[in-house]
């Protein structure tokens, strides 16, 4: 017993029934439902198809629902080898007995069915066969079983212009050797001529039947036209055998022609899938967002199916993502009840619906949900030419990608559930350092204005005139200070939950400057700040109430971290066609390069000699923001020999209204 049997044995223990399209399958059915019940085993079945259309079958219907009635959940798999597949699903589920059909009374069933016994005994030999014969199904009814089904084969692969060029080639091959005839040549030369005929008809029709056929009237045209009597089918006995080894020949040629050029074919359209699977593998993992996955999943499957689909999100969605060419026509009929009916089914119970299910059998679509655990997220809508979407190797890929495209959008749901927790975790981790911050920071000042304003009452009137401004100038300072800080935070709370908008209007610089120092004004009384407008008419649209609160911040920054004898130069200039630069330099000390790169970073703070108190790091972060949202940017850097230049630009007026 292999490794892989026995672990899957360990899992469980189940018997496999196998399902077809007759008739006597459904006592086959009924007997493994018996014998699983008894032996109290679990029963799973199992259907092997070439094709889609296995339910365009009504006896394969009816015995679909009888499984079903008896509790036996059917695997359908696709393929041609049945032994293989069989015998790969039973070591894979545990199986332990394999229960198939039999009719002793066809001989051609029956030497299927011993055939297919002996490759299941040698790939599966752990698990017993057990062969259910069916005596009630007759002869007649087998053989009419037989006759349909070579009608249906000849119906399939019938094609009146291949035939014509079947019959066309023939004629042409006969005319260029009663013309090599005529030129004296040898009989073995006319042969060579139908020879590559043969593989012209194998290489021109693509079916093996044609060149088959063609090889079969070599002989009859050779021996009416080539050899004597001529004109008729009586030839000399000793030909037989020359006519035999021309059929063998030609027979062989056609097999060998018809392999290459299949193989060719199937190498090159191997190929071109793998790149396609290679492919959407590839775009898959790009995608950030689930609608950039329905995108590439939907251009990938109509490469490689060459079929129109559509991709619904929802199942009452009028307006789906829509792939292919002259796609009107199956987006007019995919809106039919029918068609409507298998898109919610398929919405609702998360599996496959519509042509080739049993859930809408005679839909002109195929609905492939895409499933993220017990919800679809999307229905794949493949539209498919009935009786001819038979390439089962297609449709198969056409699974596989979808099944990456739902482990692509799970990915991509984790990823954004991860990011939505770390950014929850961001954000109580900020809000932990403000609320940290805050009470920090505001016990220094509210201490102070507690303190003063104590003295003030207690010892009012012992004090002298320059204590007691002293005293108020320390009052209005902090009060000040709290001031800005709050106007900062309301801001920035703003920032943060999306709320701040500017509300652009045409502003003079000239008077933004003069309302940014008039709030400084307390603050300025001791240092100088001398202001540069080049073009005091020089209009910007901004929001200029923010602005305002943008300069008072620098401004308060650059005399916070320099010494009082420093200089502080405000400076606006038009920097081009576009856009005005506001520039606040201080002839102070230099930042550090990690300061500078830090510098706008939200709770970002350093105190220094010159600066008092620590700030909360708000003013700078909440400057870059106002900045972004009235469209302009915003730097800091040094400049030599020394001081730090604070700049920012502004669109034009002037620009917006051209």
């Amino acid at each position: 017993m292999t490794k892989q049997f026995e672990k899957a044995t360990e899992r469980t223990k189940q018997f496999l029934v196998c399902i077809s399209g007759s008739k006597s399958n459904q006592k086959v059915i009924q007997t493994a439902a018996k014998l699983a019940e008894n032996q109290a085993t679990d029963l799973v079945g199992i259907y092997i198809s070439q094709t889609l259309t296995e339910l365009d079958d009504q006896q394969l219907t009816q015995n679909f629902n009888l499984a079903a009635s008896l509790g036996i959940k059917v695997t359908t798999l696709y393929g041609t080898a049945r032994a293989r597949l069989i015998a790969e699903y039973a070591k894979e589920k545990g199986i332990t007995k394999i229960i198939l059909g039999s009719n002793h009374q066809s001989i051609w069933f029956r030497l299927g069915k011993n055939d297919l016994l002996k490759q299941l005994n040698q790939l599966v030999p752990e698990a017993d066969q057990i062969v259910v014969f069916n005596r009630n199904q007759s002869t007649i009814s087998s053989n009419k079983q037989h006759r349909l089904k070579i009608a249906e084969i000849v119906k399939q692969n019938f094609n009146w212009k291949q035939l014509l060029q079947t019959v066309g080639i023939l004629i042409v091959t006969t005319g260029l050797g009663l013309f090599l005839k005529f030129l004296g040549f040898d009989a073995l030369d006319v042969v060579l001529i139908y020879i590559l005929g043969v593989m012209f008809t194998a290489m021109v029709t693509h079916q093996r039947s044609y060149a088959l056929l063609y090889s079969l009237l070599i002989p009859f045209v050779y021996d009416f036209f080539f050899t004597v009597p001529l004109g008729s089918f009586r030839s000399n006995p000793n030909n037989i055998f020359t006519f035999l080894i021309l059929l063998i020949v030609a027979v062989l040629s056609s097999s060998w022609t018809t392999k290459i050029q299949t193989q060719a074919e199937l190498d090159a359209r191997r190929a071109h899938r793998t790149e396609i699977l290679l492919q959407t593998n590839r775009l898959l993992q790009q995608c950030e967002e689930v609608m950039e996955i329905l995108q590439v999943t939907g251009r990938q499957l109509n490469q490689l199916l060459n079929c129109n689909l559509f991709i619904f999100r929802s199942a009452t969605e009028t307006a789906p993502l829509k792939f292919g060419g002259n796609i009107a026509a199956d987006f007019l009929q995919i809106q039919q009840l029918k068609e409507q009916k298998a898109l919610k089914w398929a919405f609702e119970n998360h599996a496959r619906a519509g042509w080739g299910t049993k859930i809408e059998a005679h839909s002109d679509f195929i609905y492939l949900p895409l499933k993220n655990q017990r919800q679809t997220i999307a229905v794949i809508a493949i539209a498919v030419k009935r009786r001819s979407f038979n390439d089962m190797l297609a449709f198969n890929l056409a699974v596989s990608i979808c099944e990456e495209s739902e482990q692509a959008i799970q990915r991509n749901l984790n990823l954004q559930r991860q990011t939505k927790i770390e950014a929850q975790v961001k954000q109580e981790k900020l809000r932990s350092d403000l609320l940290r911050g805050i009470s920090h920071d505001l016990r220094t000042p509210l201490t102070a204005i507690y303190g003063n304003a104590d003295v003030l009452l207690q010892a009012e009137y012992s004090l002298t005139s320059d204590q007691r401004q002293e005293l108020y100038r320390s009052i209005n300072h902090d009060a000040a200070w709290l001031i800005d800080l709050v106007e900062n935070l309301l801001a920035m709370t703003k920032v943060d939950s999306g709320e701040l908008q500017a509300k652009k209007s045409p502003e003079l610089l000239a008077d933004i400057f003069e309302a940014a120092l008039s709030h400084s004004v307390s603050k300025t009384a001791e240092r100088k700040i001398q202001t540069n407008l080049v073009d005091p008419s020089l209009l910007v649209a901004t929001d200029g109430q923010l602005i305002v609160q943008v300069l008072v911040n620098l401004l308060n920054n650059a005399m916070k971290y320099t010494p009082p004898t420093a200089k502080i130069y405000l400076n606006a200039i038009q920097l081009n066609q576009q856009f005005a630069k506001i520039t606040v330099y201080n002839n102070g000390p230099h930042l550090e390069n990690r300061q500078l790169k830090q510098i706008f970073t939200l709770f970002y703070s350093q105190s220094n000699a010159y600066s008092g108190r620590k700030g909360l790091g708000i003013g700078l972060a909440l400057c870059q923001a106002i900045i972004t949202i009235c469209g302009g940017e915003i730097g800091a850097e040094n400049v030599q020999p020394q001081g730090v230049k604070f700049w920012f630009t502004l669109p034009l007026w002037r620009e917006r209204n051209e």
